[in-house]
Order: C-alpha cells, then sequence, then structure tokens
C-alpha cells in the first residue's frame, strides 16, 4: 500500500493521461482550471481526501492542489485499493504542506498497535490549528482498550467542535479547551466526575451529544456551563444494564432531546431552563403489549422526565411515549404536573386507540397550546390492532371507547376552547381514524384558525374544495379518499377555521 500510495499521492511516475477529444468537455475542464486556487481548494473540501487526489487526473494543474487542502476527511476505506485505511493517512499527511487545518476526519479499525500513529495525527492537527477534529474509531477485536485521548489537545485553543468514538478522556488537572462548542462522545464510559470535570474546561461549550455512555454504569450529567443550550443524550436498548439510570443536571440548558430503543429511568434534577425537549422512544414492541409490571415502569419513567419538564415552552413526543400514559389507573388521570408554559405540542403517533388517551391527557394538562403538530408515522410493527386488555394486564381498556374518551367533562379541553390556534398535520392518508380526530379538533377548538394538512409532495396549496378537484383532475386519488377529504369539510367548525392542503413538505417536520 506504502508503494501504491506514493504512485498515487505524488503522481510523479504515473502515465500522462490520455487527451480528452471532445471539444466541450476540453473546453469545460480549461475554464475549470483556470479558477483562482482558493476556489479550486474550496471545491476540495467536500471531498474526501482519496478522491481529491485523483482529481489530479484531470490536468496538470489540479495534481498537487490536495497538499494545501484545508479540509482532511478520511473514510474508512481509502486509497487505491480501498482497504487500508491507517497508510493511506500516514502518506497523505507526510505529503501534506498546508499551515492551516479547518477539519480533521479519520474513520478507521482500531487496535492499540496504531496508538503512536494516532497520536501523531492528533499532533499533526493541532500544530496546524485544527477546528473540527472527528476521530472516528471501530473495534472488532475484544478486550481491545479505548484510545486515551492525547494531552496535547487539552492545550488546543484553536478547536471549536470534537467528535470522538471509542476514546477515553483523561485530562490533566488543570486545562481549558477555550473554543470548543461542540462535543459529541460515542461508545465511551466516564469513571466518577470524569464526565463533569471534561465539561467544566469547556467554559464556551453550547452543545453535548452523548451516545452510548455508561451503559453498563450510572450516567451523571452535571453541566453548570452558562452557555450550553444543546444537549442530545442517544442510547441503543441492547447494551444498557438494567438497574442502572441518567441524571441531569443543567440549570441553563434550552434545549433536550431524549432518544432511546428501551429508555432507563432519567431524573432531570435541574433543567428549569428548558424550553424545547424531545423524548423519541421508539422500542420494537408496542407499550401496550407488555405485562402490567412493564406498563407501570414505562408510565413512571415517562411521569418522572415529565416533572423534570413542567416549564418546557415546545415538546416532541414518540408515539411510545404517548401509549405509556395510558398505564395510569384511571385514562382521565392528569399528568403529575400541568404543562403551563407549553405552547407547541409535537406528536409522532398513529392516532391508534392505544394512543388517544395518551393524546386527551396531554390536551388536558396543557392548557396554553398554541400549535398542534401531528405527524402520523406508519411504523409496520404498530399496525396490528391493540391486544386484549385482559392478556396484558391492563384492564382498564375495556372500560372506555373513543367516543366516551372525548365527551368525558371531569377535566375539560380548556386549551382547545381558548388557546389553540394552528393545527398541522402531516403524512396525512385520510384514513378513517385520521377523520374522526381531526373533526374532533375542529368541533372543538373555538379559537382555532387553521388546520394545515400536509399531503403527497405535490405542487398545491389551497382550500379543501379546490384539492379535490385538482385530485379529481389528475387522476391522483380515489373515491374512498376523496370521500373522506369531503367528510372532513363538512365537519362542523368555527366560522373563522380556515382548512388548507398542501403539498409542500418541510424539509424538517420537526
Amino acid at each position: 500500500m506504502v508503494e501504491e500510495g506514493k504512485m498515487e499521492i505524488s503522481g510523479r511516475h504515473s502515465r500522462r493521461p490520455s487527451k480528452i477529444r471532445v471539444c466541450d468537455r476540453e473546453e469545460s475542464f480549461d475554464r475549470l482550471s483556470e479558477l483562482p486556487d482558493a476556489l479550486l481548494l474550496y471545491i476540495l473540501s467536500f471531498l474526501y481526501v482519496d478522491d481529491a487526489i485523483s482529481t489530479g487526473l484531470l490536468s496538470r494543474r489540479w495534481r498537487n492542489l490536495w497538499k494545501w487542502m484545508d479540509c482532511l476527511d478520511f473514510p474508512m476505506q481509502c486509497g487505491k485499493s480501498k482497504r487500508n485505511s491507517i497508510r493511506f493517512i500516514e502518506r497523505a499527511l507526510s505529503l501534506h504542506e498546508g499551515l492551516k487545518i479547518k477539519r480533521f476526519c479519520a474513520r478507521f479499525c482500531y487496535n492499540s498497535n496504531y496508538i503512536p500513529r494516532v497520536d501523531s495525527w492528533v499532533s499533526f492537527a493541532v500544530a496546524r490549528n485544527v477546528e473540527k477534529l472527528v476521530l472516528d474509531l471501530f473495534c472488532v477485536e475484544n478486550g481491545v482498550q479505548p484510545y486515551v485521548i492525547p494531552g496535547i489537545l487539552y492545550k488546543c485553543r484553536s478547536l471549536r467542535e470534537l467528535e470522538v468514538n471509542f476514546c477515553r478522556f483523561v485530562p490533566p488537572s488543570s486545562f481549558s479547551l477555550s473554543s470548543l462548542k461542540k462535543l459529541v462522545v460515542n461508545n465511551t464510559v466516564f469513571v466518577g466526575e470524569m464526565l463533569k470535570i471534561l465539561i467544566s474546561g469547556c467554559p464556551v461549550l453550547e452543545e453535548l451529544v452523548l451516545v452510548n455512555c455508561n451503559q453498563a454504569r450510572n450516567l451523571d450529567v452535571v453541566v453548570l456551563n452558562r452557555n450550553l443550550k444543546r444537549m442530545k443524550i442517544v442510547e441503543f436498548p441492547d447494551e444498557v444494564e438494567e438497574g442502572t439510570e441518567v441524571k441531569i443536571n443543567a440549570p441553563y440548558l434550552l434545549h433536550l432531546e431524549l432518544q432511546s430503543g428501551d429508555p432507563r429511568p432519567y431524573i432531570i434534577q435541574d433543567a428549569s431552563s428548558i424550553v424545547s425537549a424531545c423524548l423519541d422512544i421508539r422500542r420494537i414492541v408496542t407499550c401496550l403489549s407488555l405485562n402490567a409490571y412493564n406498563q407501570k415502569n414505562s408510565m413512571r419513567i415517562i411521569e418522572n422526565i415529565m416533572v423534570g419538564l413542567h416549564e418546557v415552552k415546545t415538546l416532541k413526543l414518540s408515539s411510545w411515549c404517548v401509549q405509556a400514559m395510558l398505564a395510569y389507573e384511571d385514562v382521565h388521570t392528569c399528568l403529575p404536573t400541568t404543562l403551563q408554559q407549553l405552547r407547541h405540542l409535537k406528536l409522532d403517533v398513529q392516532l391508534s386507540k392505544d394512543e388517544l388517551p395518551g393524546i386527551a391527557c396531554l390536551l388536558r394538562n396543557s392548557p396554553e397550546i398554541e400549535i398542534l403538530t401531528i405527524q402520523l408515522c406508519r411504523h409496520a410493527h404498530m399496525d396490528k390492532d391493540i391486544i386484549e386488555p385482559m392478556e396484558n394486564g391492563n384492564t382498564n381498556l375495556s372500560n372506555w371507547c373513543e367516543g366516551s374518551l372525548w365527551k368525558c367533562h371531569q377535566a375539560p379541553f380548556y386549551s382547545l376552547k381558548h388557546n389553540l390556534k394552528k393545527v398541522v398535520v402531516g403524512n396525512f392518508k385520510g384514513e378513517e381514524n385520521e377523520i374522526r380526530f381531526l373533526a374532533f379538533l375542529l368541533r372543538n377548538s373555538l379559537a382555532l384558525k387553521k388546520l394545515v394538512i400536509l399531503v403527497q409532495p405535490i405542487y398545491f396549496t389551497g382550500s379543501g374544495e379546490a384539492y379535490v378537484d385538482y385530485c379529481r383532475k389528475v387522476g391522483r386519488a380515489s373515491k374512498k379518499y376523496l370521500e373522506s377529504i369531503r367528510k372532513l369539510m363538512g365537519s362542523p367548525r368555527s366560522p373563522h377555521t380556515e382548512i388548507l392542503f398542501s403539498g409542500s413538505q418541510p424539509t424538517c417536520f420537526f
């Protein structure tokens, strides 16, 4: 690979490429080569290093440009043979002549024999005032210890973003990553107060992402930095040790996202400043397919999280979180705390029978909601009808039906009558349960000004009547679908409520 790398990188002994005989292509290459170096280097910054080197085949003008690139991105497999990235990285760095590195990313299969080499790469990047450093290490052998971040990195004043995988932090007693604003840590074990010490040495840190950290032990996240605005914790279900928990103490945090496949207890000790939160819990099975004990445990997990989010203004919940609320003794029971500050509720649901009590619970306990956003999900494992209540140990399901749920007057829907002004529904299919739910909202939301229904990605925005005419003309909808639209348009509603259909799907729904 070294011999291949010499020929591949230097290009001095390679054969001269044959001349392109198509005039317009030749002229196009010439025009591109006439661009200034700064612009050509900017173009190369979007390529992996090995692909950037290959541009030397275009013309002599491009041959050594890659040596001055300030964005070095090495994929898992790079070089001509696409096998050993380690040796390719070594060769490329030895030939690099740039004085500044904005981004250095290395992804490779790691073992302990590579420690000196990786140390030298980090030193290379730090010496060139790197701004973003990514060390994405993978290990396929058992017993290999994580790579220990070298001490020189803790002295890097230019570093603004750090992302590591399978690495261990052992910071010195005194250090300061004075420019670090984003820290992403994957598959790492923090012992004692190591995470707290690390974060305290990042005075301007704004975003913290922890993926699969401390899965066999408790994870204590203590962030007292006033600059931290965003935190995301991601955990995969097959690695978390039963009996462990996550504690969050971040009094200045603004945005929190918890993502898990099989959640363990989360205790939010101090997060009074949080204004937006996302609970994205997606188990393989529905909450109601669990036995009674696990249903209650799921309810307690969600309950504890909700207590810590009592000041949130924007809240997004996955279907599983909504289902977990059905584990209460009474499906009409209120949440442990009223969400007085909540203005925007976002739900990723199917509007199935096992989700409706949770939705009703949220609407009753969020009196100031102004916007309700619903993304209708289509998970295959949730398409089955609800399992018989007695089989799951939840006898409460047999005591209610969908109609009685919405007509219950024990806790009226204050937000619908007084504050809800806009409803947005994505991935709409016109199914019966969707029409019933939207008809309920239209009938009871006296302050509602606009119901926006996002349909298939077509170039259309208009009223329901115009949408029906459009679908009929282009032949894009079935008779049943059109009947569902007409039924929805005929639902009783406030004279101030406007129903719009739009094919302008947002790039990011949440």
